[in-house]
């Protein structure tokens, strides 16, 4: 084909139409897709532990949606301080229990639990399988895990995975599905259900807060104004913001891969029949 003809089929109307067609929303699952998910493992009376529970918000809305009563354990100390004025705050203090502690503390509570809660935790575990096991050891023979975290794709690159680790939060080996599936199976816990969520959350937050092109018109300044940064707040707070950043920018671009684990107690380390449900 002569080049001519090249730009000519190119900027044709068969390309606008694409456009016109990719203008059009793919009804995305938003986040709160998970709350609805996990009140399909709880009744009137159960218990939940939020395992990295940050600032109790989604343990709130679990506990006062399901009649149910919480737990939540998170290691660092200014969360615990937020979680615990929010849950004051929604009158929830005596159905909810805080705990400044790790995962793999869990049984320190003293309690089991009909549904672990886990969300964007497992990326930051420094001791995987430690923060497993606890977790495991204080599942009911009937509880479920649930959780949610970011597997890397053949699409992120090795420079990628290095500015990833500058955010000095992030351990990279979890990010890698095959050694956090096997690190659900050496904990006896077995996948029951696999769901990629792929970019459709990012899609239902960008359709109507652009999260993702605030990300990047932060990252444009952030670099043009890097050495004043640099110099005002340190070479590692401008590296672990500039790792920041690229996180959702990575799901949007399909880097990173948002994915929902549903877990039991399994018959024997390295079981999991799953049922895979693959969408975005």
């Amino acid at each position: 084909m002569e080049h001519a003809e090249q730009l000519a089929r190119v900027y044709g109307p068969t390309t606008w139409d694409l456009y016109a067609e990719l203008d059009r929303s793919l009804a995305p699952r938003g986040p709160d897709w998970l709350l609805t998910k996990a009140s399909e493992y709880l009744e009137s009376g159960a218990v939940v532990l939020d395992a990295g529970c940050r600032d109790a918000a989604h343990l709130i809305r679990l506990v006062r949606d399901n009649d149910v009563r919480g737990y939540g354990v998170d290691p660092v100390p200014l969360h615990i301080a937020h979680a615990q004025a929010a849950v004051e705050a929604a009158e929830l203090s005596d159905r909810i229990t805080l705990q400044c502690t790790g995962m793999e503390d869990a049984p320190s509570l003293g309690e089991l639990f009909d549904l672990v809660w886990c969300r964007d935790v497992l990326e930051q575990v420094a001791d995987l399988p430690g923060a497993l096991a606890g977790v495991a050891q204080v599942l009911k023979p009937t509880g479920h895990l649930l959780v949610f975290t970011q597997v890397a794709t053949e699409l992120l690159d090795d420079r990628d995975a290095a500015l990833l680790g500058a955010h000095l939060g992030n351990v990279l080996t979890n990010l890698d599905a095959q050694h956090l599936e096997t690190a659900f199976g050496e904990a006896g816990l077995e996948v029951v259900e696999k769901d990629v969520i792929g970019t459709e959350w990012r899609e239902y937050a960008e359709e109507r807060t652009q999260p993702v092109s605030r990300a990047l018109l932060r990252l444009a300044r952030l670099r043009r104004t890097r050495d004043h940064l640099v110099a005002t707040h340190g070479q590692d707070v401008y590296d672990h913001a500039e790792a920041n950043l690229h996180w959702e920018v990575f799901q949007f671009l399909g880097k990173l891969q948002p994915t929902v684990y549903v877990l039991r107690h399994g018959r024997g380390p390295g079981r999991a029949d799953a049922l895979v449900r693959a969408r975005g």
